[in-house]
């Protein structure tokens, strides 16, 4: 018995069409709000009796503000098949249990160890026409994708994915033969508007508004469970920042003191309501340009910033 059911898996992953992603040449930046180029290298090895009305299908990660299905040009080409573009899938076509492909490509291989994942999204394109493939082809597909970067300063793991219609996401031939998925390391939008988001790496601080004055209120947010920082289990958590001004003055506020104590509200979060002017004692005249801070034990040796090292975090002023 167990020899038959090692025959029929054989024939099935001889049955099946595969596609290999060998790599994707991406920049390790991009300026906002102008054109970056990517390179898919893929092919596929077609062992079985062939393919009839076959898509190739391709995905990538993309922050949602980028609207990359509506701004982006993708474009292949090969040497059996001639050269061609891609166009975004419909949302109706099924991919999954129900579900269409961007969400099916999010529960299948997750967001790529990205953090605020909501403000990701899997985006998907396939061939504008169907081909018929026949046995024995072995093809190398090189996919072109041109896509525009928002206005926003941002930085995110980058996800790629290789498939076909006819095999779907099925994994009776087993997933490694008939989609391919690969995570990059952290890609960075440079040049562009606001303080730096970082889906990279875990969110331990906020501060809302995201856009403000420095006569408004700001609310200074601390998550220790995030990730395991120096100050988990630390009862009384301080608030320690310089504040810059446009005339090139430096306004610190690092003491231990009680209006720069963090106040529990959920859990093991903690959060500190200040008015920047009256908080670092500003005399008329003075405009602030932005607050670097860390979060401090009552010590004040002990300290957490960006990306849990020993870096402060950044709030800009800016007026919207």
């Amino acid at each position: 018995m167990k020899r038959f059911t090692y025959s029929i898996s054989l024939l099935l992953l001889l049955l099946a069409g595969c596609v290999f992603l060998d790599g994707v040449d991406q920049p390790s930046s991009a300026r906002a709000g102008e054109d970056l180029t990517i390179i898919m290298h893929t092919r596929i090895d077609v062992a079985d009796g062939g393919r009839s009305n076959v898509r190739l299908i391709i995905g990538f990660l993309a922050p949602k503000s980028w609207e990359a299905d509506a701004n982006s040009t993708i474009t292949f080409t090969t040497t059996a098949f001639g050269n061609g573009k891609m166009v975004p899938m419909p949302l109706t076509v099924d991919a999954d249990a129900g579900k269409n492909w961007p969400a099916a490509l999010k529960d299948r291989f997750g967001m790529g160890g990205n953090f605020m994942t909501d403000d990701l999204e899997w985006v998907v394109f396939w061939t504008e026409q169907t081909y018929n493939v026949p046995q024995g082809v072995k093809e190398n597909i090189e996919v072109t994708i041109v896509t525009k970067p928002g206005p926003q300063n941002m930085q995110f793991k980058t996800g790629y994915f290789l498939g076909t219609s006819s095999e779907g996401l099925s994994d009776v031939f087993g997933s490694n033969n008939v989609y391919k998925c690969l995570f990059k390391d952290c890609f960075t939008i440079t040049d562009g508007q606001g303080d730096l988001i970082d889906y990279c790496n875990p969110q331990i601080a906020a501060v809302t508004p995201g856009m403000a004055t420095d006569n408004d209120w700001l609310t200074i947010s601390f998550d220790p469970d995030v990730v395991q920082t120096p100050l988990n289990g630390v009862g009384s958590i301080y608030l320690c920042a310089k504040a810059y001004t446009t005339g090139g003055q430096v306004l610190e506020a690092c003491t231990p003191a009680e209006s720069a104590k963090l106040k529990a509200y959920t859990g093991n979060r903690s959060a500190i309501t200040i008015w920047p002017r009256g908080y670092f004692n500003m005399q008329e005249g003075q405009t602030l340009e932005k607050i670097e801070y860390f979060f401090t034990d009552a010590s004040g040796t002990v300290k957490v910033g960006y990306s849990n090292t020993a870096s402060p975090f950044v709030y800009t002023f800016k007026c919207q």
